[in-house]
């Protein structure tokens, strides 16, 4: 599977992702402390509306176009939602979500390995708090922990390895290694219920750290088609795990497209 973020931004899958993410930051803003931000795999961080990879594969209209044009929205998918308005020709990814959310003093790490993506995301993302790496994501490890010491880790690869979800892992050990109280989102596709299950339970057993399994298909799942995501998590915050079902409900409402539609959330314990 190749997931590169410019062909799939806006998608139910980005979406899914990014209402999420608004989650996390909301709980990380609920103290006064500031915090960092580590995006191993940031992208471009915005989007062009009318760039010609959202047109070639349509997904847009089944993700973002969607919730435009959804009414009465409240709670993180309605803040998403104004987030997209905020900017006619351009589409935020995780970096700009992020840098709408963050305080005087919280702090973006953005990690880009193309050389033509790192270029977009330094015009995209500037300005004091904002710091673009070019390094491989899996290596974003060795930016641990923040001096800020509490903060956010999103990992959100393109998919493009086989083992992919095996990086992942271990990325993971390396990482709570240096920074055991930080908060950790794991996003992934669902083309194999069986790897997918398996990744979550893995990721519970060689952290020896609970994991709380968000997932969302927008119709019945299919082994091979990409139907379906999920973000596993580690040290989610309560107040995010309190407001987590209601905005899986909210999201399944306004994506899903057939009577296979379905939302849930697991926890994996070591």
């Amino acid at each position: 599977m190749h997931y590169q973020h410019r062909y799939h931004a806006g998608n139910f899958a980005d979406v899914f992702k990014h209402v999420l993410l608004i989650g996390l930051l909301d709980a990380l803003n609920a103290k006064p402390a500031p915090w960092a931000f580590l995006d191993t795999h940031a992208g471009a961080g915005r989007y062009r509306w009318n760039d010609e990879a959202l047109a070639r594969t349509g997904e847009v209209e089944g993700g973002a176009r969607r919730v435009l044009a959804a009414e009465g929205l409240t709670g993180w998918l309605a803040r998403y939602a104004s987030r997209v308005r905020d900017d006619p020709f351009m589409l935020p990814g995780s970096p700009a979500i992020a840098d709408t959310m963050r305080r005087q003093d919280d702090r973006l790490m953005l990690c880009e390995n193309a050389p033509a993506v790192v270029e977009t995301l330094r015009a995209e993302m500037r300005g004091p708090g904002i710091a673009v790496h070019q390094r491989d994501g899996y290596g974003a490890w060795a930016l641990l922990p923040p001096a800020e010491k509490r903060g956010l880790v999103l990992v959100d690869p393109a998919f493009e390895a086989r083992d992919e979800l095996d990086q992942m892992l271990t990325f993971a050990r390396q990482a709570v290694g240096r920074f055991a109280h930080g908060i950790y989102a794991f996003w992934y596709p669902v083309k194999s219920q069986h790897s997918v299950d398996r990744f979550a339970r893995r990721l519970a057993q060689q952290v020896g750290r609970d994991v709380l399994d968000a997932r969302l298909h927008i119709e019945a799942p299919r082994d091979g088609r990409m139907c379906g995501c999920g973000l596993a998590i580690l040290n989610p915050p309560w107040a995010f795990a309190q407001a987590l079902p209601d905005a899986l409900r909210a999201l399944q409402a306004v994506l899903g497209q057939d009577r296979g539609a379905a939302h849930h959330i697991e926890h994996h314990t070591p």
